[in-house]
């Protein structure tokens, strides 16, 4: 409920008015009705004959003047609850955020210069520190004590009122609180309805009192509201950067979004800004050009007529430092040139180690790329233990009797519990169709003898359909999926794969499965009303597969000049996709995209042990270097509800990269230097949250008032705001009665009345 100081109407509206001489209003008011009646008397007859209408309106004047005189003789007063002066306490909780510095107030004014002119220059709260004793708070995210606005700094990189209002709840608890005062655009970017705590003020009499600050609507503005980005990625791929985009007034405009390493842009793309109000994402593509982490700031074309500058620009974080190369184990059942260009492709990149295992006869191997003479000299590895150590798998025209049973299910769990990648590359063999490799595939395998006769054969014959020449087709999701690009910018990546030579052979599967992406097709021959893929992917359990259908893409390479490197590129890139997914003995993971100073980082660590197993046996540490090369090392505590995990956290203080180093000792640790510790960043960068969605929340300013019994305030009429705070109940008010008859007003308008009888009845010549 609305209050402010009682007036003769609102008195007589709620009741509150009687006489101090013991007069009941209902007794006044027969004694006015008498009174006009004789003065109605009086002007039966006059002096001077008069007209109805002067007549009326002489008798109106003067029953006004004698109603009046007798309203003040009988002195009436009102009675209202009122503070006691100085013996109840106001707090006022003052928003200090970065939206406050935000200059959209008439005159190019700070909402904080404009709350500061508003409520301190012009003594609002001089007149509250009459009748209140006052306390004052500042709050963001967190709240504190503050001596006046002078602390105010404008620095704080989030809002929670809810947090403000607790922590006022907690100070002042105990002594007399008549009420509070929250001055705020309302721009609250916590999880908590600050309503509910304001509900509870109001359960105990205690009114909030909102001044909301800021404009309605932002005018112009565009804001980013988020950009993903792979957070970790390999030696030259090219990976996708995804833009959020927010704005106010320019619907349809094309800006231009850049990327830049320090001063320098390395990317740029113009876009067209669509609907107000509605998140919008654009794509970028980006290839690291150096292998560190690289903190990439994003910016937005700023236009003319923008309010908010600060949410044009996003800092990012990409780690490009040097990794351990990611482990591949290449089975081939005959040396073919396939074989050959593949591991052609990865010679020189640091980031993949191709071990093969090549038939080169009946019972004669060939081992490349091995760490150690003891790798795969047994073949196929026998266990669990020695599979787990690749991440990616590739079977390469080998046939099914090359492997047990045994080893056909651990490639199944390979994939699905180990979340390795498994790659089928070329020709299939049949005898798998009853094995755990069909399961895997994101194909369906037929035998040879149900296919259509022109599909028969496969890659084999080369005068059969399936054997000609052809150009492959990409389809919509291999146009722009990363596993496919030659260059960033779609024009110049569709001109490279115009370039590229026929393929030659196809291996004709069955339909594709639910789920799975076909990213290359054959651009005529089909299966059941579908093209026959020739390269096509799935998730399956934890890891990934994929079918390359084809033994040419070789000529990728030899049919092009030797400087390029199309081929290379994208067998690259298809091995790191195939092998990414797989979980490293010690994964490190953050629970935000990033941080903001003064923001808490929790950092999970999960622990595998030889066989990947979750280690719930570990020791570890973390090693945390700030920007300023200051050293930390903290013990991270196993959670107990999850097996391997273990995590710890931190408050960051500064901008700036941080790197983490996670140090294991335990029986996952006795294995490579890999399984013993993991490297991790994270960057923290300025804050945009209070930049985005900035504008003035009346409508939550409104809701927390009315939920504790007070009034909402713009800051334009925070004049009245005293006065309302003052005669508010609360649970100290107490009982006054205010008298009227003194008032200047009545008096005032007693001397019009008597001047304006007299003047009128001297006008119609009466005594």
């Amino acid at each position: 409920m609305q209050y402010t100081e009682p007036t003769l109407l609102t008195a007589f509206t709620d009741g509150s008015l009687s006489f101090a001489y013991g007069i009941s209003p209902l007794l006044f008011v027969l004694i006015a009705i008498i009174a006009c009646v004789a003065v109605w008397f009086t002007y039966r007859k006059t002096t001077r004959p008069l007209t109805p209408g002067w007549k009326a309106f002489l008798i109106a004047l003067r029953s006004s003047v004698l109603v009046l005189l007798l309203f003040l003789l009988l002195r009436p007063v009102v009675t209202s609850l009122q503070v006691s002066p100085q013996e109840t306490y106001l707090g006022v909780i003052i928003d200090d955020s970065q939206s406050m510095a935000i200059a959209d107030m008439p005159g190019g004014e700070s909402r904080t210069a404009a709350m500061r002119q508003a409520l301190f220059s012009r003594g609002v709260i001089d007149d509250l520190s009459e009748s209140f004793q006052i306390r004052s708070f500042r709050f963001d995210k967190q709240a504190e004590r503050i001596a006046d606005a002078s602390e105010l700094n404008e620095a704080g990189t989030a809002s929670s009122i809810s947090q403000a209002l607790e922590y006022v709840d907690g100070q002042l608890n105990g002594l007399p609180l008549g009420g509070l005062v929250l001055i705020s655009d309302g721009a609250d970017n916590s999880d908590i309805d600050p309503a509910i705590k304001a509900q509870e003020f109001g359960t105990r009499q205690i009114p909030v009192f909102t001044v909301g600050v800021g404009q309605d609507e932002i005018p112009q503005d565009i804001g980013i509201v988020d950009v993903s980005a792979a957070e970790t990625v390999l030696e030259g791929s090219v990976f996708t950067i995804a833009v959020g985009l927010q704005h106010q007034g320019f619907e349809g405009q094309e800006i231009q979004l850049s990327i830049l390493d320090g001063e320098t842009v390395v990317e740029t793309e113009v876009v067209t800004l669509g609907a107000e109000g509605v998140t919008r994402r654009y794509e970028m593509e980006l290839t690291p050009e150096r292998e560190e982490a690289i903190v990439y700031e994003l910016q937005v074309e700023l236009q003319p007529g923008e309010i908010i500058e600060q949410n044009n620009a996003y800092s990012f974080l990409v780690d490009n430092s040097e990794k351990e190369p990611l482990d591949i184990l290449y089975l081939e059942g005959h040396p073919r040139n396939e074989y050959k260009f593949i591991r052609r492709a990865v010679e020189g990149d640091t980031s993949l180690r191709l071990a093969t295992y090549l038939q080169t006869g009946p019972e004669k191997y060939y081992r490349q790329g091995i760490r150690s003479p003891t790798e795969l000299s047994e073949g196929f590895p026998r266990d669990k233990e020695e599979l787990y150590q690749y991440e990616a798998l590739i079977l390469g025209d080998i046939e099914e009797n090359f492997f047990n049973a045994d080893q056909l299910q651990m490639i199944q769990d390979f994939v699905a519990e180990r979340g390795g990648g498994l790659i089928m590359s070329g020709m299939i063999d049949e005898e798998f169709i009853t094995t755990p490799i069909a399961d895997i595939l994101p194909v369906t395998l037929v035998e040879e003898n149900f296919l259509p006769s022109h599909l028969r054969g496969g890659i084999r014959r080369g005068s059969h359909p399936t054997g000609e020449l052809y150009y492959p087709r990409l389809t919509n999701n291999g146009e722009f999926s990363p596993l496919l690009r030659l260059a960033s910018d779609d024009d110049e990546n569709a001109m490279l794969w115009r370039q590229l030579p026929e393929l030659q052979g196809v291996y004709v599967t069955g339909r594709i499965k639910p789920g799975a992406t076909v990213l290359m097709e054959h651009p005529l021959l089909q299966y059941q009303n579908q093209p026959l893929p020739i390269i096509a992917s799935q998730r399956y359990g934890s890891g990934r597969s994929m079918v390359v259908a084809t033994a040419s893409t070789w000529r990728w390479q030899m049919m092009m000049p030797f400087a390029d490197q199309s081929q290379e590129t994208l067998w690259r890139q298809i091995l790191r996709w195939s092998a990414v997914s797989a979980p490293e003995r010690i994964t490190v993971e953050f629970d935000r995209e990033f941080y903001n100073v003064g923001d808490e980082v929790n950092i999970t660590a999960t622990v595998l042990d030889d066989s990947y197993e979750p280690d719930n046996d570990a020791t570890l540490w973390m090693q945390t270097t700030t920007p300023l090369d200051q050293v930390s090392d903290t013990p991270m505590e196993w959670d107990i509800s999850e097996d391997g995990v273990y995590r710890s956290s931190f408050i960051v203080e500064e901008e700036g990269v941080f790197n983490l180093l996670v140090d294991v000792a335990s029986a996952a640790g006795e294995g490579a230097s890999d399984a013993a510790e993991k490297r991790a960043a994270f960057v923290v960068t300025p804050s945009l949250r209070e930049y985005n969605n900035a504008e003035r929340d009346s409508g939550l300013l409104a809701r927390i008032a009315d939920a504790s019994g007070g009034q909402y305030f713009d800051i334009n009429n925070v004049s009245q705001l005293a006065s309302a705070i003052e005669f508010t109940p609360n649970a100290y008010s107490r009982e006054v009665q205010i008298d009227l008859w003194d008032k200047p007003w009545i008096l005032a308008l007693l001397i019009s009345l008597l001047c304006l009888d007299w003047v009128a009845r001297r006008l119609k010549g009466l005594s």
